[in-house]
């Protein structure tokens, strides 16, 4: 049988998963009404290949940008978007 104090932890617990997932709720309406913060939009305009790319995988900006050298990394990783790691820019592959 729970205790009072497990039974709180519990609620505590879930009322944070609750608040998290009305953030993400806030934010998925706010991108399909357009009116994202400007904190969260994309720095330079999104070229056409990641716009799909963002549609097929359904996915927001962020997984498309690469942070190191602020660039669109317009080459997924093998197994994306299971992992994201070899995700790379033109800066990142070498060409010029």
């Amino acid at each position: 049988m729970a205790t009072k104090s497990d039974l709180q932890a519990k609620a505590i617990e879930l009322e944070k998963d609750n608040q998290a997932l009305k953030k993400l709720l806030d934010r998925a309406e706010r991108e399909l009404n357009d009116k994202l913060y400007p904190e969260e939009m994309p720095p330079i305009p999104v070229p056409y290949l990641i716009t799909c790319q963002m549609k097929y995988y359904r996915m927001p900006w962020e997984p498309f940008w690469c942070y190191e050298h602020l660039q669109w990394c317009d080459e997924l990783d093998s197994s994306f978007p299971y992992s994201m790691a070899d995700n790379s820019c033109p800066i990142c592959r070498g060409d010029n």
